[in-house]
């Protein structure tokens, strides 16, 4: 059954309203950019009359504010821009405040001024009032119906412009669609502001941030007016500076921790060497942070504190005589040694050698003025594990195992005016600390050295010694040889006797007198000073000794032989003896010789006593003694109460009879 023409008619006409209806919202959907600048006919439109182009603007008793929706030559208006344009464009007929009446505009400097466009106008209101909202809703409204206007007569125009296939009027009634769409919109959103209740200024606000894609207030800002991105951010930020401030801090803590530990001048300590004396005591330098010196009146050791503990390199290696070789170590990555010691103190090394650990110590040789390298002269002993070990594999760029300083056998040139320092074999070591440390700071008082050998190639540091006598006339040294047959030397010759004592040292009776070297030396210098009528609280000693029960040599030497107790590190077999050692805390047991130190008996039978000098004064070996009597050759790292308590050092406790101890 066929239709009526009419009717056909009819049903593609309301088809063809329908599609550019959806046409034209797809178009103001899909083309709305970011607000552009003001072009120059907008700028004109603000100010009638005044030379420019302005879009015309409708009667007031049109009841419409809508500009004229003809295109202005086909000029390309952001869509973006006529939405502006619409809500800052005025009313026609606008009356009351901001511009929402009929009164008529002022004068403007460029011509006569047109009614205060609708956004501003909102803008001037602060509060919704009672007459604020008659007139954002009596100006909405019209706004609304002007803009449903526009949208039905630009429709009329796009569709007769297609239908006649005239693009360019189809674009133009796009454009004053997208214009009239904007009005209705901006009305909308007044009357949807009003009725919740919203604020006019509020209500334009809300408006121009929805048209540019800018978050509401409520979205974007908290209470305070902040946004949450700001609040975060600055969390953030306050975080990372909190964690800056704690790492600084906690660098600050680490630094001066170094520092007290590397650098004198703890609360206990006076001054540090060649710093200014206390007016009323001699003041002795600090070795470590917190390290007690000794008294001014009583030259009492202070207690055993706890050295550095690191590693150093090997940077040289001198020879200084056929059997004596002197090691320059220096910190492992560059820098300064990690610690300060006083002329005389010693280094300890811990080495791995055949599956076994051994540990040694070693006085400095080195003035401590010199804040690079510290030198550590080792004379290689025949049954000496680490020595031997040193001599013979040791090499530049190996690392060492050093815990340093110790010991109470030290000269800072505060301690006297004036010095003797006697000494035999490698027992030139401490002294040598001593006069390099002594002349590096132009010491003004007498330095004697009187230096005992075999022969003159044991000599150490000769050429040295010489050069800094002449150099310094406030020192003065003397050397004296064993045996000196088959040699062109010229000096002395004979022991370390009285006479020549006193040949070299005048007023011998009123020095302070520091001596160091083998036993036998040692005690046949000690009988010659008393018969010099020094004072025995003058004369400071530090033994060298081997090691009791060692390996029995083929042949005594002949003459006098330096061997200091921090090189003759041999092991100790088990000797004969009638006395029993009972270690409580191991569980082992052995025998006891009569000339066996607790400290030897127990690395004999595998106890593991901690141990430096082996010498009596750095108090690394004290154990308490349970049962038995035991005697002592040096004590000086006890104090009185620990004597009291049954405390020993077992590098010199000895005993004839059996002993309990707990280690």
């Amino acid at each position: 059954m066929k239709r009526p023409l009419h009717q056909i008619t009819t049903h593609r006409t309301l088809w063809s309203r329908i599609g550019y209806r959806v046409l034209i919202a797809l178009t103001v959907m899909l083309t709305s950019p970011s607000v552009v600048a003001q072009t120059a006919d907008e700028h004109a439109s603000h100010h009638p009359g005044g030379g420019g182009a302005a879009p015309a603007m409708p009667a007031a008793a049109s009841g419409t504010d809508m500009p004229a929706t003809q295109p202005m030559g086909g000029s390309g208006t952001d869509p973006m821009a006529a939405m502006m344009k619409q809500m800052m464009s005025p009313s026609a007929g606008s009356a009351g405040p901001g511009g929402m009446g009929g009164t008529a505009a002022p004068s403007g400097c460029c011509g006569p001024m047109g009614a205060k466009p609708f956004y501003p106008s909102l803008m001037q209101w602060p509060a919704l009032t009672d007459e604020a909202r008659r007139a954002v809703r009596a100006e909405a409204l019209k706004r609304l119906g002007s803009g449903t206007e526009v949208l039905t007569a630009e429709q009329s125009r796009l569709h007769h412009a297609l239908a006649s296939n005239d693009f360019v009027a189809a674009g133009d009634a796009i454009k004053g669609a997208r214009e009239g769409l904007a009005q209705a919109d901006s009305g909308v959103s007044a009357l949807k502001g009003l009725e919740e209740g919203k604020a006019p200024r509020e209500i334009a606000l809300t408006w121009f941030k929805n048209q540019n894609g800018i978050g509401g207030a409520e979205q974007m800002t908290t209470d305070s007016g902040l946004s949450w991105w700001h609040i975060i951010g600055m969390v953030l930020l306050a975080a990372a500076l909190l964690a800056a401030l704690l790492l600084r801090q906690a660098r600050l803590r680490r630094i001066a921790s170094l520092v007290e530990r590397l650098m004198p001048g703890s609360p206990t300590a006076q001054t540090a060497i060649g710093a200014p004396a206390a007016p009323t005591a001699m003041a002795q330098p600090a070795v470590l942070a917190g390290m007690p010196q000794l008294s001014a009146e009583t030259n009492a050791p202070p207690p055993a504190q706890r050295p550095w503990k690191g590693v150093l390199r090997i940077k040289a290696i001198f020879d200084e005589t056929p059997n004596v070789k002197t090691f320059r170590l220096m910190e492992a990555n560059g820098g300064p040694i990690p610690f300060t010691f006083l002329p005389g103190q010693y280094a300890t090394i811990t080495s791995e050698i055949d599956g076994q650990k051994v540990r040694r110590s070693y006085t400095i040789s080195s003035s401590p003025t010199q804040r690079d390298y510290i030198e550590l002269t080792i004379k290689r002993e025949q049954y000496g594990l680490e020595s031997r070990h040193l001599h013979d594999h040791a090499d530049t760029g190996d690392l060492l195992e050093i815990s340093a300083p110790a010991g109470r056998f030290f000269f800072t040139g505060k301690e006297a005016d004036g010095i003797v320092l006697i000494a035999g074999g490698v027992g030139i070591t401490p002294m040598m600390s001593v006069l390099r440390s002594l002349t590096d700071r132009s010491y003004e008082h007498d330095i004697f050295l009187l230096y005992g050998v075999n022969t003159p190639e044991d000599l150490i540091f000769r050429d040295e010694c010489d050069h800094l006598a002449r150099r310094h006339p406030k020192l003065h040294v003397a050397y004296t040889v064993a045996k000196a047959e088959g040699t062109d030397w010229q000096g002395q010759v004979g022991y370390m006797t009285a006479d020549f004592i006193a040949a070299s040292v005048p007023d011998i009776a009123k020095r302070r007198v520091h001596l160091c070297g083998p036993p036998p030396m040692m005690a046949a210098v000690k009988e010659a000073l008393a018969q010099l009528q020094v004072p025995s609280d003058q004369v400071k000693t530090e033994e060298f000794a081997p090691l009791k029960g060692g390996p029995v040599m083929e042949a005594e030497p002949s003459e006098p032989v330096a061997t200091p107790a921090f090189t003759a590190d041999q092991a100790v077999p088990i000797p004969s003896a009638h006395a029993t050692i009972t270690f409580s805390k191991s569980g082992k047991a052995g025998p006891l010789a009569p000339d066996q130190s607790v400290l030897e008996a127990a690395e004999a039978i595998g106890v593991a006593i901690d141990y430096d000098c082996r010498a009596g004064t750095c108090g690394r070996c004290k154990v308490p003694l349970r049962q038995g009597q035991a005697t002592m050759e040096v004590e000086d790292a006890l104090a009185a109460d620990e004597k009291a308590a049954g405390i020993i050092l077992a590098c010199q406790a000895k005993s004839t009879g059996d002993l309990v101890v707990e280690a």
